[in-house]
């Protein structure tokens, strides 16, 4: 008996459902454990970072791989959960860190680079993941809705360098993370059209 691979449409449901279930999974860690805001706030943070991450090596690897060029409508998805994670991780920090208080957070990002990094990561991912779908495609163009798209090449470093700053002491995760980051953005650099 041969078995046959999931049809796409089914794989990519199947890939959402696993990261909304690794979501939900990780708010419920965060609610046995013992600092809700602080274990909510990085496992979103770090999970984010991660899925917005692959997002970028979709592309390059899909080039090596066949697995991955057969899979790259995927990038898309993941993207987007990369972004609601980011969604959730702002939340957090704006409802359970600052309970809304907007003049102390404020004062935070104008007082601390990471923060301010992170606002403007998550700025620049919003018109990105509004537009990450086939309407926007056709009614943008796909050259303007392409050039939009450029801005993860900015902002996933911001989100990179927001990690890596917000860390007090093991600075190796976000180190490595940077390194592949470096290797993508060289590569797209001079596989560039």
């Amino acid at each position: 008996m041969i078995l046959r691979p999931l049809p796409l449409a089914t794989q990519k449901h199947l890939l959402n459902i696993g990261l909304c279930l690794f979501l939900l999974w990780g708010i419920y860690d965060a609610l046995i454990g013992p600092d809700l805001v602080s274990e909510l706030r990085d496992f979103t943070g770090r999970y984010g970072a991660y899925l917005l991450l692959i997002s970028l090596l979709f592309t390059p690897l899909s080039l090596r791989l066949n697995w991955v060029k057969r899979h790259l409508t995927m990038r898309r998805n993941v993207g987007v959960w990369g972004f609601l994670y980011g969604v959730v991780h702002l939340v957090v920090w704006i409802a359970l860190e600052f309970a809304y208080d907007w003049s102390l957070m404020l004062d935070e990002i104008a007082g601390n680079l990471f923060i301010l990094l992170g606002v403007l990561a998550f700025i620049l991912l919003l018109p990105l993941a509004a537009t990450s779908n086939r309407w926007s495609l056709k009614r943008y163009g796909y050259q303007p809705w392409k050039n939009l798209h450029t801005l993860t090449y900015v902002a996933v470093p911001a989100v990179i360098a927001h990690h890596f700053m917000a860390q007090k002491s093991d600075v190796l995760e976000p180190i490595l993370m940077a390194l592949v980051l470096v290797i993508v953005l060289v590569w797209r650099y001079r596989n560039a059209h």
